[in-house]
Order: C-alpha cells, then structure tokens, then sequence
C-alpha cells in the first residue's frame, strides 16, 4: 500500500495561489464501464476558477465524487460533439441545477461545417429534448440554474475564445474525422495546460502544445488489441485506432516533438495487460515524463514541481455542500399546475 502522500483527499487542502490541479473524470473509450468513464477532466487554479473540459457519459459521477459545488465550476468546454465527449449533457445541465447551481450553465464549444453540426445547434436540440423535465422543475429549483448561455466559436480558427481573470484560453483545430473538433491550450500564470481532445496526429497540436507544462493527448489502444480484444476487422482496427485516433506510436512520436514538462496519456482501456503494450510503444520515441490515466488520476502543477496521485473519494456523496444558503434564497417561478383530473386522484393532497 502507498504512503499518503501517493494519494489526494478532496476538500483536505489548499491549493495554493500560484498553483493549478488537474483530475481526470473520465478516461475512457466511447464504451463506459465502471473502472472507466468516457473522457472529461477538471482544471481547478489558485485563482478560484474552475473548468471542466468535455464531459463524456458517466464521467460526472466522479465530479461529484470529488464534493465540489456545482456553483464553483467556471465554465464547460467541449472539444468535439461526439457522445463519449458531450453524452454526460444531461447531467452538466440539470444535474448541476438540480445539485444547487444558481447560475447560468456556461458552456463553449466549436462551431462545424454546417449550423447542424455546432455546439448551438447541440445545446438547444438538447434543451428541446428535456423540455418536461426541466418545466416542471420550476418553482422547486431556482430559475437561473435552467439557463444556459452557448459561446460558439469557429472551429477553424487558431485563437483565444475564453480571456477572462487572468486565463487565457486558446483553441486550434484537431483532426478527427470530420470538420469541427478542436484542441484547447490553457494559459495562467505562467503556467501552460494542453488538451487534445480526439486527434489524429497533427502540425496544429504540435504547434501549439509547445511549452506546455501539462499536456494531455489521446492515445486509442494498438491495433493488435482492437482486432483481438474488441473484435474489430483489422480494417476497421486500423482505420479507428491510427486514422480516428491516435495510436501510442504516434503518441509518443508527437510527445517528443513536443517535450512537455509532464505528459498524460488517455482513451485507451487501461488495463494490466494493455498498458504495459501501450507504453511500449510511446516510448519507442518519446523518453520523458509520461503517465496512462485512470480516471480520478490528479495532477499538482507549480513552476517548481508537478505531482500525480490517485483521488480517494466516497461512493454516497451529497450535492451542493456548504452552499445550502445560496441555495434556500435564489428565486423560483412559478411551477406549472398539473390537470385538475389528475390532482383529484391524489390520496393525501398538498396542493
């Protein structure tokens, strides 16, 4: 068993002024299971902000896990509106307001080729979708938590989308399939986050993940196991795992031309018998520091060190701790009134 230190305890200490802490949420592949959610990370910064970049199916359990308020989170950014990235929308939305958010959801995310293909268009077909569910909340939850404000950005440009308190977020464009996914780069204080999102192997990530202190690349499992341990044609496995997505030899080619302080790998299935292949393979090219995230695998960053532990956290958690408050106060409408014929069926009226 590792010594404490090996381990992060939520809500036990502070994080320094001048410092930035990284979690993985979810780490895996468009398949969730239950040592692996599909793929989002938070980013926490001494100056109080908090973000939460893409938020694939089943990945906000371990958000809560980890008894942040919903009301903390700055803003959501999705890297591309494939569901293993966007599919945990629900819960981002309602979730968080029905766990005590008071405010506006914000969310930024490319635009795509056509209107349809956007974050706006994504947003509000969601919205649309949920319209009961979110209807008759109202009077019971506060009215802002149903809002949520979209900045949709043009997926082709390189540039700063988000420059607010002293961060400065940049996206560029990521090649995965189709027109529209992006990659983000973080800037604060003096210290550089990169994400990659879904990529190919490409001159834009390379170009604009150089001084990066953490960068996080996908890395899809060899070709070898998806032929043998998912079932795919090899034709199939290849054009996934190397065109799709980025294989762990080309991982680890892009990693040396970028030579992060610290690298982390995900979106593979991080299994004892897969890693090891994996890891062999990035490091044919690359030979600085790397590790293969689990999901809740968080990472401390300062100008003179960079940490990584595992997260321990409960299983049965509450929402909206230490904001009960806030809570009680924000306003309500009015809720809607549900048929008379209906109400006159209930056995112990209360309304």
């Amino acid at each position: 068993m590792g010594s404490q230190r090996d381990y992060f305890y939520p809500n036990t200490e502070q994080l320094a002024a001048d410092e930035m802490r990284v979690t993985a949420l979810g780490t895996g592949r468009p398949f969730v299971r239950r040592g692996q959610a599909n793929c989002s990370w938070l980013i926490e910064l001494g100056n109080g902000d908090k973000f939460v970049m893409d938020f694939g199916s089943g990945s906000q359990a371990n958000f809560t896990a980890l008894e942040i308020p919903h009301q903390d989170v700055t803003a959501y950014f999705a890297t591309h509106l494939h569901a293993d990235h966007v599919g945990d929308f629900a819960q981002v939305w309602i979730g968080s307001w029905a766990g005590g958010r008071v405010k506006p959801l914000v969310l930024y995310g490319p635009s795509g080729p056509e209107p349809k293909y956007g974050t706006e268009h994504f947003v509000r077909k969601q919205m649309e979708s949920l319209v009961w569910d979110t209807e008759t909340r109202l009077g019971l939850l506060p009215d802002a938590g149903a809002e949520v404000e979209v900045h949709e950005f043009d997926f082709t440009r390189i540039g700063v989308v988000y420059d607010r308190n002293g961060v400065v977020l940049k996206s560029f464009p990521a090649i995965h399939i189709y027109d529209g996914p992006v990659s983000y780069r973080l800037e604060w204080n003096g210290l550089t986050f990169v994400f990659s999102g879904d990529t190919t192997p490409s001159q834009f990530f390379v170009d604009n993940a150089q001084g990066a202190d953490l960068l996080i690349h996908e890395c899809f499992n060899t070709v070898k196991q998806l032929i043998e341990r998912s079932g795919y044609p090899e034709k199939s496995a290849i054009g996934i795992g190397t065109m799709a997505h980025t294989s762990p030899e080309e991982c680890g080619k892009v990693l040396a031309l970028v030579k992060p302080r610290q690298a982390v790998v995900y979106h593979f299935f991080n299994d004892f018998d897969t890693a090891p292949e994996i890891e062999r393979d990035i490091r044919k090219s690359y030979d600085g520091p790397l590790a293969l995230a689990q999901d809740l695998m968080v990472f401390n960053v300062t100008k003179d060190r960079i940490t990584t532990r595992l997260a321990v956290t409960p299983t049965l958690v509450w929402p909206n701790k230490e904001r009960h408050d806030e809570f009680r106060a924000a306003t309500r409408a009015k809720k809607p009134t549900m048929s008379r014929w209906l109400a006159d069926k209930q056995l112990f009226p209360k309304f």
